[in-house]
């Protein structure tokens, strides 16, 4: 929140020392410069997947800070979120590889992606960490609309080039379902849903449709409900089941709001309930509850945690449970 406190106070609504807000200043710096190597990193994965005909999708980060914030540095970015064109999923390794040589891949991830097995990777491209999503909900059930998602998205221009985002509904029920990754431990998020409620003029029938299709009428607008009681926002949040609902405000209430790290860290154990939130998926749960008792050989191998000719069954039974053995969780995440 640095950019945002810096303007507040240079604005004279946020009553600092003069030295905090030097010190605001210089933080303010840094930001801007890790932000504009952000967009030279989204220009070079452009040039690197131009040859082979793969477009991606700017998601989150510094796209979103682009069409929603008022300055650059303003909305606080780790990485760069990329979502990979549908039609571009059955030549993931290549995609892979052509972003992160070093990182090493085979078909290995084609098969995992082609199976909705795999969610996303982590890659490095030069020195700048980039979450490659293969599927742009990232919950673990799969996303439905995954052709409308991307048949979707709108053509962006900013100073730093033109790039390709989620229409804004779209991208409103992205940042709404991670506020339940992240179990609304910071205020940030809260501050990127005002922004596009404020600014988007949202088709809040493509929404409600949207939302629906998908099954995550719990999750989205419980996440709502919440920014707009944190902020004093008023929107006609839609109701939703009541024993689902009942379950999400054990899980995600108030008592789980804005806890910082300490926050995030316990959300790690809630993200696979933000699944059994989902109405009318109970096959597809089915297959996520049994992929998570018994995942595929391939996720371990492509997160680097089984060597090839590794037994698998005696990696499973015996060293992944071992005291101090490497702590790879059973989810699409599994691959990161």
């Amino acid at each position: 929140m640095t950019a945002v406190a810096l303007s507040a106070y240079q604005r004279g609504a946020l009553p600092l020392s003069s030295s905090t807000g030097r010190t605001l200043g210089m933080w303010d710096l840094a930001q801007r410069h890790q932000h504009l190597q952000f967009w030279q990193t989204i220009r070079e994965i452009q040039a690197r997947l131009a040859p082979l005909g793969a477009e991606i999708a700017v998601i989150k980060g510094v796209a979103t800070e682009a069409r929603w914030y008022d300055e650059l540095g303003e909305r606080p970015c780790t990485d760069v979120d990329i979502f990979l064109a549908p039609d571009a999923l059955a030549d993931s390794a290549r995609v892979v590889s052509a972003l992160d040589p070093a990182r090493g891949c085979d078909s290995t991830i084609d098969w995992l992606v082609r199976r909705r097995l795999l969610q996303h990777v982590d890659l490095r491209v030069g020195n700048i960490a980039v979450d490659l999503h293969f599927d742009p909900l990232k919950i673990g059930l799969p996303t439905r609309q995954l052709d409308e998602v991307w048949s979707s998205t709108q053509m962006l221009p900013t100073p730093h080039g033109t790039v390709r985002v989620l229409r804004p509904e779209v991208e409103l029920v992205l940042l709404l379902l991670h506020l339940n990754r992240d179990r609304f431990a910071l205020l940030g998020p809260f501050l990127d849903i005002r922004r596009i409620v404020d600014r988007a003029d949202l088709d809040w029938a493509y929404l409600l449709g949207f939302v629906a299709e998908e099954g995550l009428q719990v999750p989205v607008w419980k996440s709502l409900a919440a920014v707009a009681e944190v902020l004093c926002l008023a929107i006609d949040v839609p109701p939703v089941g009541r024993a689902r609902g009942r379950t999400w405000d054990r899980l995600w209430g108030g008592h789980a709001r804005l806890q910082g790290d300490d926050g995030r860290q316990r959300a790690r154990r809630l993200q696979m309930f933000i699944n059994l939130h989902a109405t009318g998926r109970a096959r597809e749960n089915l297959s996520e509850l049994r992929r998570q008792l018994a995942p595929p050989r391939q996720l371990f191998e492509v997160a680097g945690s089984l060597r090839p000719g590794q037994s698998y069954v005696q990696y499973f039974v015996f060293g992944r449970f071992r005291p101090g053995a490497a702590n790879v969780r059973l989810s699409r995440d599994a691959a990161c």
